[in-house]
């Protein structure tokens, strides 16, 4: 079966989008073809594949499998990539509702800038430390930003072993789920750098959306930063804007059409 798809970088976390609107393609069912034209140098390579479908609550849904086929819940910067696929599909206007994992969000698309609209987080807990023997970090916090985020500070993120300690973390009897680990360091009360480990890709990427939004909300209730705040990773910047009371967090940033191109999958 053919599987038509467009690659896209949003600040350096890349995608596989998917035209499901027919529902041919089953997130569960072809989760290891998936999986496997995620890996880079063997396939296409990317963080994860994600599935624009049809929806009756919103212009569309979305469903996002990781790079090792397990389902993904919210995800930042693949919201704003299928919002701006989802455009060039001729799906809504500048402004589009999506949903995912039962909520809706909303997104706006002004060129390659898109901006998403989160719904306010959850799970709060500044208590949790399992920072165990790591002297260089800090506990910062756990928080649910539509997938779970342990936020760990640094004094220097260029020097922390994210492969080998964010692998250690997402794994900590704390996190019977797994969670996403932000190293960040705090360069001004608007200004963070930060790195993450991220569960389902079981590794650091270039960028995480959640993280960022987790980052900044962890930081500003630790009294280190205040909203706007922006969020250097690796791959690029994002910008993450909410309110006092964490209400109206946006996450902003470009994305990058990469190329368009056909697989078969002939397992």
């Amino acid at each position: 079966m053919k599987l038509s798809f467009v690659k896209i970088s949003a600040t350096g976390n890349d995608f596989i989008l998917v035209d499901n609107r027919s529902g041919i393609w089953s997130a569960r069912e072809d989760a290891s073809f998936f999986s496997a034209i995620c890996q880079h140098r063997r396939s296409v390579g990317a963080d994860g594949v994600i599935l624009l479908e049809e929806s009756s609550r919103a212009d569309f849904h979305y469903i996002h499998v990781n790079s090792d086929g397990s389902l993904a819940g919210m995800c930042g910067n693949g919201s704003r990539a299928v919002a701006w696929f989802a455009r060039q599909l001729g799906i809504g206007g500048d402004e589009l509702s999506f949903e995912i994992s039962g909520s809706i969000y909303r997104a706006r698309v002004e060129g390659r800038h898109v901006t998403t609209a989160f719904i306010p987080p959850g799970g709060f807990d500044l208590g949790l430390n399992v920072a165990g023997d790591a002297m260089e970090l800090s506990a910062g916090g756990y928080i649910d930003t539509g997938v779970p985020h342990y936020v760990l500070f640094s004094t220097e993120v260029a020097s922390v072993d994210v492969a080998g300690r964010g692998a250690w973390y997402r794994r900590h009897p704390a996190f019977p789920q797994g969670a996403n680990i932000d190293f960040v360091q705090v360069l001004d009360s608007h200004h963070l750098r930060v790195r993450t480990y991220e569960r389902g890709v079981e590794a650091e990427t270039l960028a995480c959306g959640t993280g960022a939004v987790a980052s900044s909300v962890i930081s500003h209730l630790r009294g280190r930063a205040s909203s706007p705040v922006e969020v250097d990773f690796p791959g690029g910047q994002l910008v993450v804007v909410f309110n006092p009371d964490y209400s109206g967090i946006t996450l902003a940033g470009t994305v990058d059409p990469v190329y368009a191109g056909e697989l078969w999958d002939e397992s």
